[in-house]
Order: structure tokens, then sequence, then C-alpha cells
């Protein structure tokens, strides 16, 4: 992902097209909470127009708080519906992982990303029945703070059916990347 923080667009926004012809970048990554920037801060929006014309993914950092809490992606998701949004931790905490799906099931381009699956209380059975396994992807922060083998442990051992969780192993990314 090219991370976007929209104190860095005016040299960003000139070099995008140079980095997504490559086929290394495959979409953006925004961590508002990082940069202190309001997820729904106008600055964004070239990001977005970009992943928007072309059907880009971004991942955007969750948390039910001030910075980057799933329901200020309203505006954006209902503007930028070619943009594919994935919520990365699905909101964080309870409420933030209730305005994830909330969200998710009023617009087709948005995604819940699995993890950080711990962070919440609400049970995954629930959300995928609220959701649909196809706008769930699994996701580990890479070898981050978070162990990929408990994060995968964790959606294996959900009260579901194995094939179910075929779309969350990779069929839904592979789908959002055009594979």
């Amino acid at each position: 992902y090219v991370a976007f923080n929209p104190r860095f667009a005016d040299r960003l926004v000139p070099a995008f097209d140079e980095l997504f012809e490559g086929g290394f970048f495959v979409g953006f990554k925004v961590l508002s909470s990082y940069w202190q920037i309001r997820v729904d801060d106008s600055g964004y929006d070239p990001m977005l127009s970009y992943a928007d014309e072309h059907g880009l993914p971004i991942l955007f950092h969750t948390w039910d708080g001030n910075w980057d809490s799933p329901r200020m992606l309203t505006g954006a998701a209902r503007k930028y519906p070619n943009a594919r949004f994935l919520l990365g931790h699905s909101g964080g905490g309870t409420a933030g992982r209730l305005e994830a799906i909330e969200l998710a099931r009023a617009y087709p381009n948005v995604y819940l990303e699995f993890c950080g699956s711990f962070t919440s209380d609400y049970p995954w059975d629930k959300t995928f029945a609220q959701v649909g396994f196809d706008r769930v992807v699994f996701g580990s922060d890479g070898g981050g703070a978070h162990d990929q083998a408990w994060e995968l442990g964790h959606l294996l051992s959900q009260p579901v059916p194995d094939d179910a969780l075929r779309p969350v192993l990779g069929g839904t990314m592979k789908r959002l990347l055009g594979c």
C-alpha cells in the first residue's frame, strides 16, 4: 500500500500514476490517528478521487475514536462508490465494530478487516451474519503488533462452516484486486 498522509499531498499526488503503474502497489493505507488528521478531512480527497477512478482499495486504520471512527467515512463511501474501503481492525472496539457493520451494510464498497479481531467482544459469527463472509477480509498487521498465528486460529475457530471462510481467507481480496 501507498501510505497517504495529506501533509505530503503536494509530493504524493503527482506520483500516483508512477507508483501504481508497476503493479507493486495495489492501494492506499491511511493512518489518521497516527497523523492526527481526521479521516473525514478534505486533505484525503485527492487520494479518494484517485482510488475511485481506478477502483483501488484503501485500508483505513479504524477505531472508535476521534480520528478514524468508521461512521466518519460515511460521506466518503457515498461520494466515492468505486473505491474499496477496507476498515482495518473493523472499527476497533465494540462501538467501532457496530459502526463498521452499519457502514458495510449501507455501502457495497465497504469491507471489514479481521486484524485485531480480539479488540471487541462482539461475536464474529454475528458480524458475518450481518455483513456476509464476502465483505470481510483476513488481516494480520503483517507481523507487526499482532500474532498472525493467533489471528488465523481465531478466524478458523469461529462457529461457522469452514467453507464459508474461503472469501475471508483470500477470495474477496483477490476479487477486489482483480486477480
